[in-house]
C-alpha cells in the first residue's frame, strides 16, 4: 500500500496546525509560561534536560509533566505532587549519566525510579525532547491508532495495554522504536524528510484529537 495524494495532504495538514499546548513553568519566575512555539519549548526543555546541574535535570522533568498535562485541568495538581516526591531522587546522576551518553532508552528511565516515569507514555516524552528528530512520543491517544486485522500488522498493533498505562516492558520497548521507525520512515517516503519523528506522530495526534480516527487509522494503514 502507499498513501494517496490526498492522505499525504491530510497528514501534512495536521503536522502544520498542530496546535498543543506549548505550556511551562518558570523556575525563576516561578509561574507557569507559553513558549512560542513547539521549536521554542524544545530547546528549553532540551536544555534543562541535559544540564550538568542536577537542579535543571529536576526542572526539566517537571517541565515534561506540566507539558504533558497542560490540556487538562488537573495540571498544577499533577505537576506539584510530582515536585513533592521528586526531592528524594536527588541528584540526578543516574539520568546526567544516561543523557550524556546518548539518548536512554525506555527501560533505563524508567529503572531510575522517578515518580510518574514508570510508563511510556511519559518517559517518551522525555526522549521525545532529547531528540525530536528520530524520537516521538506514545502516549493513550496515540494506541489508538491501532487496529485489529490489518493484513500487515504496524507496530502498534503488538503493544500490550494496562487500563490506564503503557508499561514498559521489553516487548513495548521494541514496539515503541518499531512507532518511531515508522514515524521517520512516513517523513522519508512522503516528505522527503521534511519532518522529525516527533512531527509525524504530532500529526496523528491532531488527528485523532480533532475527531477524524478513522481516517488516522487509515493513513497508518495505508502508508
Amino acid at each position: 500500500m502507499a498513501l494517496s495524494p490526498v492522505q499525504m495532504a491530510d497528514l501534512k495538514g495536521a503536522i502544520q496546525s498542530y496546535n498543543y499546548s506549548c505550556d511551562y513553568y518558570d523556575f525563576v519566575l516561578n509561574a507557569p509560561q507559553t513558549a512560542s512555539s513547539m521549536k521554542h519549548l524544545e530547546g528549553i526543555v532540551y536544555a534543562q534536560l541535559t544540564s550538568n546541574t542536577p537542579q535543571d535535570v529536576a526542572n526539566g522533568l517537571g517541565n515534561v509533566i506540566y507539558w504533558g498535562n497542560a490540556s487538562a485541568g488537573y495540571v498544577m495538581a499533577r505537576f506539584n505532587t510530582f515536585q513533592g516526591r521528586i526531592g528524594a531522587h536527588q541528584p540526578y546522576d543516574g539520568f546526567m549519566a544516561l543523557a550524556a551518553a546518548g539518548v536512554p532508552s525506555l527501560r533505563q528511565i524508567k529503572a531510575l525510579g522517578y515518580p510518574a516515569y514508570s510508563g511510556i507514555s511519559f518517559i517518551s516524552k522525555v526522549l521525545m525532547f532529547l531528540d525530536p528528530k528520530t524520537y516521538c512520543v506514545l502516549d493513550r491517544q496515540i494506541t489508538k491508532l491501532r487496529r485489529q486485522g490489518r493484513s500487515v500488522p504496524r507496530a502498534l498493533d503488538n503493544l500490550v495495554l494496562y487500563r490506564t498505562t503503557i508499561p514498559a516492558t521489553q516487548k513495548n520497548e521494541r514496539a515503541y522504536d518499531a512507532w518511531r521507525q515508522e514515524c521517520i520512515h512516513i517523513s522519508t517516503t512522503y516528505y522527503a524528510g521534511q519532518y522529525g519523528a516527533a512531527e509525524v506522530e504530532r500529526g496523528f495526534f491532531k488527528l485523532i484529537r480533532d475527531g477524524y480516527l478513522a481516517k488516522a487509522q487509515d493513513i497508518y494503514t495505508d502508508f
